[in-house]
């Protein structure tokens, strides 16, 4: 075989490297590829979702005015106007019995939160202030241990100087062991009051705890003062029909409620503005709420213990005065007031 023959047989180092160069930019451009269809594919589903939420948004849209020509026709329609006026004041005074509920709910998490935040606050502080004590004490400890090593050494070797005369070689050396010892021992000892300084610098730098949020009884007291206040509001509607009047406008269509003639739909739009009235002021209620809470707290049953919500059927009505009536056990069954927005979970 001619020599340029051979040559040209052999395989060229350039050639392989170009050839894993391009190796390498084909996987680049595959995973590159593959990348941007994840995107596209990511992409197309988030495009799915948007117009999903589009029509969703427009079928809202569309009940909306549906549901203001309807009351448009209502309220034109001089037979069914002032009932609509009518629907719409009970729904004012649901709202307004769920103010004063979101309100007493908020006030007593806040107080609830800062007696039990001001609890543990002073809990930690006697637990450090106990901490810090025991390493100082420790740290006292260490301090006359070490002292006590370091002034054994002291003596040792200034008993090793006095003993200078050749005559003393072995006890110099027996001496000289026990130096060597002591000397480890103040190494030790040294160590330890250092460590026992760290600990109490990291007790010192500590940062006051996060406060965990409400404590479970701390819910369970809360949530049964609101239902308490609920029970009231409805004992205090009772008389007139306006909770179960409520509770039905809330309901209910406007179409489907029927409150009679002109003047008997003016004479409730008077008795809802009066209890509205009476709702917002709200006096004279802390006796009664407290003995309605503790009424509930002995008969309260919850579906787990962890829960803080208790089960409707164990809470019977209060039987507080002629003003109890049946519909103050169903508050949390027909969630009154919507009540649930309310309580603690």
């Amino acid at each position: 075989m001619a020599l340029n023959d051979l040559v040209s047989s052999l395989p060229s180092p350039f050639g392989a490297k170009s050839a894993t160069v391009d190796e390498a930019r084909l996987l680049k451009l595959y995973w590159n590829r593959a990348e941007l269809k994840k995107e596209l594919a990511d992409l197309d589903q988030e495009l799915h979702q948007l117009r999903d939420r589009l029509k969703q948004q427009e079928a809202a849209t569309g009940r909306v005015e549906e549901e203001f020509q309807a009351l448009e026709s209502l309220l034109g329609n001089p037979e069914f106007g002032f009932e609509v006026l009518a629907h719409y004041q009970l729904r004012a005074l649901w709202r307004a019995c769920h103010g004063q509920l979101q309100q007493f709910g908020s006030e007593l998490a806040r107080q609830r939160e800062e007696r039990e935040r001001k609890r543990q606050v002073a809990e930690y502080q006697a637990d450090r202030v106990h901490r810090l004590k025991l390493a100082g004490e420790r740290e006292t400890y260490a301090e006359s241990a070490l002292a006590q090593a370091q002034a054994d050494v002291a003596q040792m070797e200034a008993e090793m100087a006095r003993l200078s005369g050749l005559w003393h070689y072995f006890r110099r050396r027996k001496l000289a062991g026990h130096i060597h010892s002591a000397q480890g021992l103040v190494t030790e000892r040294a160590a330890m009051l250092a460590d026992e300084r760290a600990a109490r610098r990291v007790i010192e730098q500590e940062q006051w705890p996060e406060f965990p949020g409400l404590s479970l009884d701390g819910k369970r007291s809360i949530n049964l003062a609101v239902i308490a206040y609920a029970q009231l509001l409805v004992s205090r509607l009772a008389a007139d029909g306006l909770a179960a009047r409520a509770l039905s406008a809330q309901r209910d269509h406007v179409r489907d409620c029927h409150y009679g003639t002109r003047p008997e739909c003016e004479q409730l739009m008077r008795d809802v503005a009066a209890a509205v009235a009476r709702v917002r002021e709200a006096k004279d209620v802390v006796s009664e709420l407290k003995t309605r809470a503790e009424h509930l707290r002995a008969t309260a049953t919850y579906p787990h213990d962890e829960d803080a919500v208790p089960v409707s059927d164990s809470l019977p009505p209060n039987d507080i005065g002629a003003e109890r009536t049946l519909n103050e056990a169903s508050v949390l069954r027909d969630n009154y007031w919507d009540i649930y927005k309310v309580l603690r979970g």
